[in-house]
């Protein structure tokens, strides 16, 4: 009888093991704890073929989540978006663990889904924009006309455009989306840009030996007064590396936004013994201005 038992418990964690170790995709908050999904039940579609129904599964099963329903329910909503089932609605989902002392714990879900239509792209639309081209822009979205309306390249376009805004110096730009459905299965994407304000380069302050400083202020091709490419310093850092103390990344470089006066001013502390810093060490808000002039 002991023997069996100890059979048991080898099983048991075993299996355990064997579950934290195959996480395909690892969701969880944290390494402790969560569970990993060992098959996935969709109920309650009408327009999805098995194929289809497969390929929606074979995205969770595999990998790991937080042991939190609500969470899940929203995961393969998205999942669902992701394929064009822009309007889906899950109704009821519940995970059921075959072992409850697992880490993670192995779990089958189940989950009832309505998945509505599939959604096209129409057409993407701008309004406010007015430093960059609605074709310019247009260009950062990996869609066009006709395709599938996944929700992953909606948000990478989105990213993008955040990006390119940041790049020309509009660190403020912000992006309110806005969908309008069709019922022909089309969906036009309505994007309300707020650029914000411009900023240019400032004082580029940099503190090492002379000789390494007149290599970099050499190296250094964003001019003072210039619009504020936010993506430089990483650039800058890569080709100069040989210059910079081992291990010296765009994390370590300082930026100081000076709202007020519409800069950034870029401080590169390379050897604090050179001497000490004459920036500010925290960027100066707009609304700090505005106190301060009442």
């Amino acid at each position: 009888m002991l023997g069996y038992v100890t059979r048991i418990l080898l099983v048991v964690t075993s299996f355990s093991v064997f579950a934290h170790t195959q996480c395909a995709k690892d969701n969880r908050s944290g390494e402790q704890g969560g569970v990993i999904v060992t098959d996935l039940t969709i109920n309650g579609t009408t327009t999805l073929d098995s194929t289809e129904l497969a390929r929606l599964s074979g995205e969770f099963v595999g990998s790991c989540y937080n042991d939190d329903s609500e969470e899940m329910q929203e995961r393969l909503r998205a999942g669902f978006q992701e394929h064009g089932y822009f309007a889906v609605e899950v109704k009821h989902l519940t995970l059921k663990s075959s072992d409850p002392l697992g880490t993670p714990k192995p779990v089958v879900v189940e989950a009832e889904v309505m998945e509505g239509p599939k959604y096209r792209l129409a057409e993407i639309t701008f309004l406010e924009n007015h430093a960059i081209s609605k074709e310019t822009l247009r260009g950062e979205f990996p869609l066009k006309p006709g395709d599938v309306f996944e929700r992953g390249k909606i948000a990478s376009g989105l990213e993008s455009l955040r990006k390119l805004y940041a790049s020309r110096g509009f660190l403020d730009f912000t992006c309110i989306p806005d969908t309008e459905p069709a019922s022909n299965g089309t969906i036009t994407l309505k994007l309300t840009v707020d650029e914000g304000s411009q900023y240019h380069m400032g004082k580029l302050e940099i503190l090492a030996g002379k000789e390494t400083v007149a290599r970099l202020r050499a190296e250094w091709k964003m001019a003072e007064g210039s619009a504020y490419d936010s993506t430089y310093i990483k650039k800058f850092i890569e080709k100069n590396s040989s210059l910079l103390p081992e291990g010296f990344t765009a994390q370590d470089a300082r930026q100081v936004m000076n709202c007020p006066e519409g800069v950034v001013e870029v401080s590169l502390m390379l050897d604090p013994r050179e001497g000490k810093s004459e920036l500010p060490v925290k960027s100066i808000p707009c609304e700090s201005h505005h106190d301060q002039t009442k």
